[in-house]
C-alpha cells in the first residue's frame, strides 16, 4: 500500500467513524431506587443505577447521609438531587468521570455543577486499584488527564517525560527504548531479562519495551507512579509504573470527535473517537489514528529516509450493564508502525559534518505490529466490589540496524562495521481477580490473586563487515526462547487511626518461573562458536510489602511517610556467547524505598503543591558488563546502589482560563559497590539515565473572546547531562538540553470546532538520544523543529 493510499485510508476511516455517530447527544432518563442511607454507600449504589463513574472523598463522608431517591430522572439531575443538602458538589464532570467533593468556602451552593470555576482540575487515578482523586493517594505520582494530554500535545511517553520529574524516556534504537524512573532502568535486550519499570494499559502489563512506545490518543489519563509498586502492580516494578487508562464510554450519551493536522516533514495525521449509546445499558467506543511523516534524517550513501513514520492504531470497547450490579467492559486494540530506522550519524570516519545524515550504507528498517484483547468484569455486591481482568497481549517487532556509526567503506585496519537484525515475538496471557471492600468507618482493603503466562521468542543476527572490503568476519545467529509463569497473591488496606491519621499496610507474594532455550549458530566459526541448550529452569519467590502513615493535617493537605519494597525477577542471559554464561541464571534485584511526601491544595483549590524526598537502596542490582576474566559479555548481580532525590510539582490556576505548572526533580545516584571482575571499578559512579536536575515550566489557556475562545499552550523543559551507563565514559555522556514547545489557536463559542497552529522544539535544538562508541564515535539525535496546523471538530 502506498503512502498516499494509506493517507486516504486514514481519512476515510476517520470520516466513516464520525458519520456513523454524528447524531445529537440526548439526555436519557433512568429509573432510580436508592433508599435514604449513609453517603458512603448511597453514592456507589446510585452510580451503578445511573451507569456513571463517580469518585467521592470516602474519608470525608463519615456522618453524611443522603435522602431517598426514587423514580425516572435524568442521571445528572438525579445526582444533584441526591447530594442536595449534604455539602457535596460536582467538582468536575469530564472524561467520563464525575468527581464529587466539598467546595471551598464562598463557592456556589452544594449540588451545583462546576461550583468553583477557578478550581484546579481533579485527576482520577487507579494507583491503588480503585478510582480515586490523585490528591488523596499517598503515593508520589504525576498524572495527566485527557485534557492535559491534549492541551500540551503529549503524544508519546517521551513527551510525558518532558513534564514529569524523575522520568526519562529515550531510545537506543526503535526496538530498544529506554524508560527510567529515578534512575531505575537497564539496557538489556535479552528475551530472558525484565525491565524495572512497568508499562500497564487498562490493567494489562506490557512485557517488552519493544511494545511499550506508541502514539497516545483519546486517553482518559496517564499516571506515572514513582518508586517500587510491588504490592499492587507486582511484576518487576523496582523503579515505578506507567499506567495508561483509555477510559470507557458513558451510557446514554453519543458523541464524536475528530482532528486532522498537517505540518513540515510531510506530516499528516488523522484521529477520530466515537462514543455511541446502544440503549441505556450498553455503549460502544471506537478510536482510530493514523500518523505519517517523512524522515528527519537520511543515509547519504543509500539515499534512504530515516526516522520517518507510518503508524496506524485502532481501539474498540463495548460496555455492558448486564444487571444492576454487574458491568462488563470488553476491549480490543491493534497497532502497526513502520520506519526506515534511526539516523546514527558518525562523528569521525566518513562524517560529512551534518548531524542529521548517517553514513551507514546499510538498508535499515523497523516494523512492528501488536494487538490486545481484554474482558473486565465489575460485580458490585453489598459486601464490596469484585473485579476480574482477563487479557492477552501479543507483539511482534523486527529491526535491521547498524550498530557501528559508519560504513565499512570508511573504516581502516582491523576495524569492522557491526550490523544487526533483531526480531522478537511475545505473547502474554494474564488473569487478575481482586476484591475491594466497602469504605467502612474504620478503613477498607483490596485483596486479590494474579496469574501470567508469557511466551517470548527472539532471533538476533549480528554480523561484522571488515573494513574496506565488507567481508563477513563474524556472523552469529541466536535463536532465543523463554517461557515465564508468574503467580501472585496480594492484599493492601488502610486503617483510620482517628480523624487525622491513616495507616496503609500491604504485601504481595510473587513466584516467577522461567524456562529458557538458546540455539547459537556461528556461521564463521561453527566449531568453536556454536552451541545449544534447552529446558533451562530457574524460579524465584519474593514478598514485597509496603507501609504508609498518612497525616491529614487539613482537609486539603496530607503528609505521608512510606517504606516500600520492589523486585525485578531474575533471568537468563540469552545473548550469551558461551554455554557457561547461558546456563548460570542471574538473580532478582531488590530495592527498598523510604519516602516522605506532602500533597496539598491552597487558595480555594487554585494552587496545588506536591513534594517528596526519597532514598532507594538497591541490593543485587542487575548489570550487563564484559567480564575481564571470562572474556564474556554477561548479566550478573553485581552492585549495590543508592538513589536519593527530591521531586516538586506546583500547579496554579490564577484565573478560570489559565493554568500554570512547574516541576523539578533532583537525583543523586551512586553505585556503592560495583567492581567488574578483571576490569573496571565503577564504585562511586552515578547510575545511567539519571540526570541530576530535571525541570519544566508550562502554561495552557482557554481565554474567552468576544466570540469564541483563544486557546494555546507553551512548555519549557530542561534535562541535565547524564551518562547512559555505569562506566562514566565521557564519550557516553549526554549533554544537558532544553526544549520549547508552543501552540496557539481559536475555538468556537460552542466548542464545536477549533484550529491551532503549533511548533515543537522551536529553537531547533540538536539534543542526543544515544551516543555510540561501537567502532567509531557516533550519535543519534532527537526530533528537530516541527510545526503545523490542527483542525478539530466535535459532534
Amino acid at each position: 500500500m502506498s503512502r498516499l493510499s494509506r493517507r486516504m485510508w486514514g481519512c476515510g476511516a476517520a470520516l466513516a467513524m464520525i458519520l456513523a455517530a454524528a447524531t445529537p447527544a440526548l439526555a436519557q432518563q433512568r429509573v432510580f431506587d436508592v433508599p435514604a442511607q449513609p453517603a458512603v454507600t448511597a453514592i456507589p449504589q446510585f452510580a451503578r443505577q445511573a451507569g456513571l463513574q463517580i469518585v467521592a472523598p470516602a474519608d470525608r463522608l463519615r456522618g453524611v447521609s443522603t435522602p431517598a431517591l426514587k423514580g425516572a430522572l435524568d442521571a445528572r439531575a438525579a445526582l444533584r438531587q441526591l447530594i442536595a443538602g449534604t455539602g457535596l458538589a460536582i467538582l468536575s464532570d469530564s472524561g467520563g468521570v464525575i468527581v464529587l467533593g466539598f467546595p471551598p468556602a464562598g463557592a456556589a451552593p452544594a449540588g451545583a455543577a462546576d461550583p468553583s470555576p477557578t478550581a484546579l482540575e481533579t485527576v482520577v487515578v487507579t494507583a491503588q486499584k480503585r478510582e480515586e482523586a490523585a490528591q488523596t493517594v499517598p503515593i508520589t505520582l504525576t498524572a495527566f488527564s485527557g485534557r492535559a494530554l491534549d492541551a500540551y500535545r503529549l503524544d508519546s511517553l517521551r513527551d510525558i517525560s518532558r513534564l514529569t520529574p524523575g522520568l526519562l524516556v529515550s531510545a537506543f534504537n526503535y526496538s530498544s527504548p529506554t524508560i527510567a524512573v529515578r534512575g531505575a532502568s537497564n539496557t538489556f535486550t535479552q528475551i530472558g531479562a525484565n525491565k524495572p519499570v512497568a508499562v500497564v494499559v487498562d490493567d494489562l502489563f506490557i512485557p517488552r519495551n519493544s511494545a511499550a512506545s506508541f502514539e497516545l490518543f483519546g486517553l482518559r489519563s496517564v499516571q506515572v507512579l514513582k518508586g517500587p509498586q510491588g504490592t499492587l502492580f507486582g511484576r518487576n516494578v523496582t523503579g515505578g509504573a506507567i499506567v495508561i487508562d483509555t477510559g470507557k464510554p458513558a451510557f446514554g450519551e453519543t458523541s464524536a470527535m475528530a482532528r486532522g493536522e498537517t505540518g513540515n516533514y510531510g506530516l499528516y495525521r488523522a484521529d477520530a473517537l466515537v462514543d455511541a449509546a446502544l440503549g441505556d445499558r450498553a455503549a460502544v467506543r471506537l478510536a482510530g489514528s493514523i500518523k505519517v511523516h517523512d524522515g528527519y534524517g537520511r543515509d547519504r550513501l543509500t539515499g534512504a529516509e530515516e526516522d520517518d513514520l507510518d503508524s496506524r492504531t485502532l481501539r474498540a470497547q463495548l460496555r455492558l450493564q448486564a444487571t444492576d450490579t454487574l458491568e462488563a467492559l470488553l476491549g480490543a486494540d491493534y497497532n502497526e508502525d513502520h520506519n526506515g530506522g534511526r539516523t546514527l550519524s558518525s562523528k569521525a570516519a566518513g562524517s560529512d559534518g551534518n548531524r542529521r545524515t548517517s553514513e551507514l550504507g546499510f538498508p535499515q528498517d523497523f516494523a512492528r505490529n501488536q494487538w490486545g484483547a481484554s474482558a473486565r468484569l465489575y460485580w458490585s455486591a453489598p459486601v464490596g466490589e469484585v473485579t476480574s481482568v482477563t487479557g492477552y497481549r501479543w507483539s511482534q517487532s523486527g529491526e535491521d540496524y547498524a550498530g557501528t556509526g559508519a560504513s565499512y567503506t570508511f573504516l581502516t585496519g582491523t576495524s569492522s562495521q557491526a550490523v544487526n537484525r533483531d526480531v522478537d515475538r511475545v505473547g502474554l496471557f494474564s488473569q487478575e481477580l481482586r476484591y475491594a471492600s466497602p469504605k467502612w468507618d474504620r478503613g477498607d482493603f483490596v485483596a486479590g490473586v494474579y496469574f501470567a503466562d508469557e511466551d517470548a521468542k527472539r532471533q538476533l543476527r549480528t554480523m561484522s563487515l571488515a573494513a574496506v572490503t565488507g567481508a563477513r568476519v563474524a556472523d552469529v545467529l541466536t535463536d532465543q526462547a523463554v517461557k515465564t509463569t508468574s503467580y501472585a497473591v496480594f492484599a493492601d488496606g488502610v486503617v483510620h487511626l482517628g480523624e487525622a491519621f491513616d495507616l496503609t499496610l500491604g504485601a504481595r507474594y510473587t513466584h516467577d518461573r522461567k524456562t529458557a532455550s538458546l540455539n547459537r549458530t556461528d556461521f564463521v566459526r561453527p566449531a568453536t562458536g556454536s552451541f545449544a541448550a534447552s529446558d533451562l529452569k530457574a524460579s524465584w519467590g519474593e514478598v514485597t510489602p509496603r507501609a504508609v502513615l498518612t497525616w491529614k493535617a487539613t482537609p486539603d493537605a496530607r503528609v505521608y511517610a512510606s517504606v516500600t519494597r520492589g523486585y525485578t525477577a531474575g533471568g537468563f542471559n540469552t545473548d550469551a556467547s558461551s554455554l557457561t554464561a547461558l546456563t548460570q541464571p542471574f538473580n532478582p534485584e531488590k530495592v527498598t524505598n523510604y519516602e516522605l511526601g506532602v500533597k496539598s491544595q491552597w487558595l480555594g483549590d487554585r494552587l496545588r503543591l506536591n513534594a517528596s524526598v526519597f532514598q532507594m537502596d538497591y541490593k543485587d542490582k542487575q548489570e550487563l558488563f564484559f567480564n575481564g576474566l571470562t572474556r564474556v559479555l554477561t548479566i550478573t548481580n553485581a552492585a549495590k546502589a543508592t538513589v536519593k532525590g527530591v521531586e516538586v510539582e506546583l500547579t496554579v490556576r490564577p484565573t478560570a482560563w489559565l493554568n500554570l505548572m512547574a516541576t523539578y526533580g533532583y537525583l543523586d545516584t551512586r553505585y556503592d559497590d560495583f567492581v567488574i571482575p578483571g576490569g573496571a571499578d565503577n564504585t562511586g559512579h552515578p547510575l545511567g539515565s539519571s540526570p541530576r536536575n530535571k525541570g519544566s515550566l508550562a502554561a495552557d489557556l482557554h481565554a474567552p473572546l468576544a466570540s469564541g475562545y483563544l486557546i494555546g499552550a507553551a512548555s519549557w523543559s530542561y534535562t541535565d547531562g547524564y551518562y547512559t551507563g555505569a562506566t562514566k565514559d565521557p564519550n557516553l555522556h549526554i549533554d544537558s538540553y532544553s526544549l520549547v514547545n508552543a501552540s496557539l489557536g481559536y475555538e468556537a463559542a460552542d466548542g464545536a470546532w477549533s484550529v491551532t497552529v503549533w511548533g515543537r522544539n522551536l529553537a531547533d535544538k540538536d539534543y542526543v538520544l544515544t551516543p555510540s562508541t561501537q567502532g567509531v564515535l557516533a550519535e543519534y539525535l532527537g526530533e528537530p523543529r516541527t510545526y503545523g496546523v490542527t483542525l478539530r471538530g466535535r459532534f
